[in-house]
């Protein structure tokens, strides 16, 4: 180990947590990180039992620079991918076999602890410097030439954290998942099959199925969102769906995992009807699948694609829906939005919003072909509601924390372009009185008013000390000035109000020039709103 090196691991293990700080529950709500819950004290602990004695002494470099060292040669090691032992499994990156990935996962889970909990000043601070010290981490492990499943969760991680300070949209999150990307690619877990039998797994194959869902499904959000091509596709990706399997059996010993895995059923669903992170992230799974596909056609340049090949995709993705476990799926008529159960209710609203989001995509081709916008209003006005009870909700709020942000900017604030417009149109849709009640709510222009008053609330008191909020101030300008028009000027008829720089186009032909997702600059964080002609 250089100089450099043998510096930058003496202050990484310097800032290491200590045992008694990292004394918290993960909130059940935080359905995509519980496997890493399940270890994060365990970790902690077995790393200050085994070098607590030169740890302690923080200001004694010579014995951290010993220490650091010793991780350095087990970083070196090949880390073995192929031990059906979860205990094994976990003791050959911990205590005595101690990695750079492990020190950098420990950080993790402080930071996305205090993500998960609080939110003050402190919090904050604490969470930056764990990213950077996470940082710190990749760097010594690129240095060791590792390239497994702990490094790519690293690195995936490490992506999310710069979105929470940085912004979905900001360069730094951008280069980071790309990162994220290379890494899964290099190390081949872009193809994660298996010749063996769909129920004979193991704990590390199940940890990298989670990984490669989480970045694919990731990779698919943000081409959504921004309207951006994705890094991944399924052409050329293979990556299978982790089993449905509660976090206490996936990290249990060797027979109870087994046992477990033959109870599931033939597509690998759990029997018992609950819902898990693993139960959660299948669904989104498959449907980024199906989203990918679509995007094909959304994002595609030449734009030879049919009414009758965009008609297949919308029957593609009703299929989806409609073979899903029936645990799984929102029930508007049997569940109440103003009960929404953490544990339950709240991945049920996220799978109903996914879906929503393809169906969305599929609706604004047709309209593009020409097909009346009724069902694309609908989904709009859905996806709207659904998403502001997140924050209407003060212990989905308090539990969620920073979730809720994403959770609006990346589903509300699209379908709140195309109710933007519908409020603008000379013409406007009006729904059949019987086909009129949508997520608990009667469809008027008077309650999308309401709901992108809401929307605009939310916007207004969205972090606004954080970079990130310059998406949300641009979203809401465009929001508030469609608002100001249509309230302030009741009578106005003109196809186009032109105002301030923006062109709000009132004729739906209009739409139809735009190609798919171009009228959604309005959200890019390094633009300003007046530069968007016709950008609704």
């Amino acid at each position: 180990m250089d100089q450099g090196a043998s510096q930058l691991a003496v202050r990484v293990l310097q800032a290491l947590p200590e045992k008694l700080f990292m004394q918290r529950s993960m909130p059940k709500a935080s359905l995509d990180e519980d496997w890493l819950a399940s270890i994060g004290d365990r970790l902690l602990t077995s790393t200050w039992e085994t070098f607590g004695s030169h740890l302690s002494d923080r200001a004694n470099t010579a014995k951290l620079r010993e220490t650091g060292s010793r991780i350095c040669i087990n970083t070196r090691k090949t880390l073995r991918e192929d031990q059906d032992d979860p205990d094994a499994w976990i003791r050959s990156f911990s205590g005595e076999n101690l990695r750079w990935e492990t020190i950098g996962v420990i950080f993790l889970y402080t930071a996305l602890s205090e993500l998960s909990t609080t939110s003050n000043e402190d919090s904050k601070r604490i969470i930056r410097q764990c990213t950077e010290y996470c940082a710190s981490c990749i760097t010594l492990t690129n240095m060791g030439g590792s390239s497994g499943t702990l490094m790519l969760f690293l690195m995936y991680k490490r992506s999310v954290l710069h979105a929470w300070m940085h912004g979905e949209t900001s360069l730094p999150y951008w280069k980071f998942h790309a990162e994220t990307v290379a890494m899964l690619t290099f190390s081949g877990l872009h193809d994660n099959r298996t010749k063996s039998s769909p129920h004979m797994s193991s704990v590390p194959i199940e940890i990298r199925r989670r990984i490669g869902c989480q970045v694919f499904v990731v990779d698919k959000f943000l081409a959504t969102f921004i309207g951006r091509p994705p890094l991944l596709t399924r052409r050329f990706c293979s990556i299978k769906s982790p089993l449905d399997l509660e976090e206490s059996a996936l990290l249990s010993d060797r027979a109870t995992f087994r046992s477990k895995s033959q109870l599931l059923d033939q597509n690998g669903w759990n029997t018992d009807g609950r819902i898990y992170s693993s139960s959660l992230l299948r669904v989104r799974m498959m449907i980024a699948l199906a989203r990918d596909e679509i995007l094909e056609v959304v994002l595609a340049q030449d734009g030879a694609y049919s009414i009758a090949e965009i008609m297949q995709l919308k029957t593609k993705q009703l299929d989806l829906h409609g073979q899903l476990p029936q645990h799984l799926i929102w029930n508007s008529t049997t569940e109440e939005l103003n009960e929404i159960d953490l544990e339950i209710g709240y991945p049920k609203l996220l799978i109903r919003l996914d879906h929503l989001i393809n169906m969305f995509l599929i609706q604004r081709l047709f309209v593009k072909h020409g097909h009346p916008r009724n069902e694309l209003l609908r989904t709009s006005f859905e996806m709207v509601v659904l998403t502001l009870n997140f924050w209407a909700q003060k212990h989905i709020w308090a539990a969620l924390q920073g979730r809720c942000r994403w959770i609006i900017m990346g589903y509300a604030t699209l379908a709140g372009a195309v109710l933007c417009m519908e409020l603008i149109e000379p013409a406007p849709v009006t729904m059949p009185a019987g086909d009129s009640v949508i997520a608990g709510e009667t469809y008027s222009r008077s309650s999308i008013i309401q709901q992108l008053s809401l929307l605009l609330g939310y916007l207004k008191t969205s972090c606004p000390s954080q970079t990130h909020c310059s998406v949300a101030h641009n979203v809401r300008g465009v929001i508030k000035k469609v608002l100001d028009h249509i309230l302030n000027n009741p009578t106005v008829t003109q196809p186009v109000a032109e105002l301030e720089g923006i062109d709000f186009a009132g004729n739906w032909d209009h739409f139809s020039y735009f190609s798919a997702l171009d009228n959604f600059d309005w959200l890019m964080e390094e633009r300003g709103i007046d530069e968007q002609p016709g950008m609704l």
